[in-house]
């Protein structure tokens, strides 16, 4: 999928906290409502599940997925990260499953799945569902953070004030700032953050709490590009 990037917020992360998402949550589906709501087709999707785990606690997952899929092994500087990839056809699913283990022991190990599509429908959602709550019933706690962020593809300008104005009054959003991206001339892109309480998990950012990103992004032909992400969107385009 096209990846999104946090733009200039970063560096507020380091002294920032994140609530604790309980597993249960739909985001994802509200989203895609709301995308489907406001005539945009969906272009892309990702789920990311995180959490801190004892090393010991990681090798056990390691060696379980080792007896049914390739368990690649990667180092930098910072980690040696072992990753396992799993394609599924039905839902055109893609399941990976990274462990980080950091070599500053300072730090904690940590187990983090993502679930990626590029296609939305009623066959995609209830095999994301169900992969989702296998996944975490059986590797995460409560404990865990989900980040989830979905793609529109590129639709007309006229419509990009009357979409975010929807999108906005149905998150009935606050705290909202807005950002344009100054990193890159090439590209036209506008970023709303905000807070919604139909979502319990956010990020407090300054001592305020931001669960929802809105990027639209202008495309060469005129059209624009819309993503929400939450709490906050952490990839890279």
């Amino acid at each position: 999928m096209k990846r999104i990037l946090m733009i200039s917020l970063g560096v507020m992360f380091i002294a920032n906290t994140v609530m604790a998402q309980k597993i249960d949550t739909n985001e994802l589906i509200e989203i895609a409502g709301m995308m489907e709501e406001n005539d945009l087709d969906i272009d892309s999707w990702e789920v990311t599940v995180k959490e801190n785990k004892t090393e010991s606690m990681l090798q056990d997952i390691i060696q379980e997925l080792s007896t049914g899929y390739s368990v690649t092994k990667e180092e930098n500087e910072n980690s040696i990260i072992y990753s396992v990839t799993d394609t599924h056809k039905t839902g055109n699913l893609f399941v990976t499953y990274r462990a980080l283990f950091p070599k500053n022991k300072q730090y904690q190990a940590e187990l983090v799945v993502t679930i990626q599509g590029n296609t939305w429908g009623a066959e995609v959602q209830s095999d994301y569902l169900e992969n989702l709550s296998n996944i975490t019933g059986k590797y995460f706690s409560d404990n865990a953070k989900i980040y989830s962020c979905m793609n529109s593809k590129a639709s007309a300008i006229m419509k990009k004030d009357y979409i975010v104005k929807n999108l906005t009054k149905k998150l009935d959003l606050r705290h909202k700032y807005r950002q344009n991206d100054n990193l890159n001339t090439t590209r036209n892109i506008e970023i709303i953050y905000g807070y919604t309480s139909l979502w319990s998990h956010a990020i407090t950012i300054q001592d305020t709490p931001v669960n929802v990103q809105i990027v639209t992004k202008h495309g060469g032909n005129g059209g624009v590009q819309f993503t929400i992400g939450t709490p906050i969107l952490i990839n890279e385009y």
